[in-house]
């Protein structure tokens, strides 16, 4: 089993883990605050119960996957991807198990709110902020896929994605992610995962990953962002009244009613989301392209937002001379 020796340079002194401050849960673990250095951050620790009363080698894969992750993230720079600031080891009886070895905890800066929570807490949010979230995540993404080697996110959602005070949003929640290498081709035998956010090709037997599986995903953050819904798609397959036969729907098709509320100023996305949708995931565009793309569409967006403002107030002005 790995020792806090492996993680020395990672370990953080002085970390105090505040009562009564659980920020969250999920199957992995739980996340709570604790205090470094005089500043609030987020500490996630691994459920006990994922390495109580299993096998050694079971708890061996736990422990290490771990602190796979948090290598990983000790290596990630960007103003768009959660910042990893450590590991520490609490006391055992503090999140410990009595009779085994302590297991890390890691650190990470503090955010105000998840995309999801933001959503659910606002009935209509601004247009420019939304335009800001979409295009932050983005970046992230590109980042990731433009590591060497690439990052995968695999469970890329609006629970994943992470806003700042002022919404400045950012990719969290790597412990799903894969490193691919550029000389193999991955597969899986089951892919973790958002489920309305998961594409076709994730969702066999034994499917295939890479980055046009968080294109796809990527698309279900803007529809979600946009229509302020969550976008659960439709059945796989449909009944043709004409034809008594049922037709197999497309993910296009399975999210129409959501593509359908992308008017005004998200038309300009539509496109763009349709084309992330596509059942191929050879034919989806890479995450760069997206984001370049975004990038024009918010330009467009505040340059014709600040016309209207201006002829507004050329408006007012006209109609207080008369």
């Amino acid at each position: 089993m790995a020792s806090s020796d492996d993680f020395q340079s990672l370990v953080l002194k002085r970390v105090t883990k505040l009562d009564h401050k659980e920020l969250g849960r999920g199957a992995y673990g739980r996340v709570y605050a604790v205090k470094y250095c005089g500043t609030i951050c987020a500490a996630k620790e691994i459920h006990s119960i994922l390495v109580e009363e299993v096998g050694d080698v079971e708890m061996r894969r736990t422990v290490e996957s771990f602190m796979k992750e948090c290598r990983q993230c000790s290596t990630l720079r960007h103003p768009n991807v959660i910042q990893f600031l450590g590991v520490y080891y609490p006391s055992v009886g503090a999140g410990g198990v009595q009779g085994m070895m302590r297991l890390p905890v890691m650190v990470m800066e503090m955010m105000a709110d998840s995309s999801t929570s933001l959503v659910n807490k606002h009935e209509k949010i601004r247009v420019h902020i939304k335009f800001s979230i979409v295009h932050d995540v983005s970046l992230g993404l590109c980042y990731l896929h433009n590591h060497d080697p690439p990052i995968i996110h695999r469970d890329l959602s609006p629970n994943t994605v992470l806003l700042m005070a002022h919404h400045v949003a950012k990719i969290s929640d790597l412990g799903v992610a894969k490193v691919i290498k550029a000389d193999s081709r991955k597969t899986m035998t089951k892919a973790p995962g958002t489920v309305d956010f998961m594409p076709p090709e994730s969702l066999t037997k034994r499917p295939e990953y890479g980055p046009p599986m968080d294109v796809f995903s990527f698309a279900g953050i803007v529809l979600h962002t946009f229509t302020q819904e969550w976008p659960s798609p439709s059945e796989q397959v449909q009944f043709d009244r004409t034809t008594r036969k049922r037709m197999a729907l497309s993910e296009v098709e399975r999210r129409q009613q959501y593509l359908d509320k992308m008017r005004a100023e998200a038309e300009v996305l539509r496109l763009l989301v349709e084309e992330c949708l596509d059942d191929d995931p050879a034919v989806r565009p890479t995450i760069t392209v997206v984001c370049e793309r975004i990038q024009v569409s918010k330009d467009v967006y505040m340059k014709e937002s600040s016309q209207d403002v201006i002829s507004l107030q050329q408006q007012v002005e006209h109609a207080a001379e008369d």
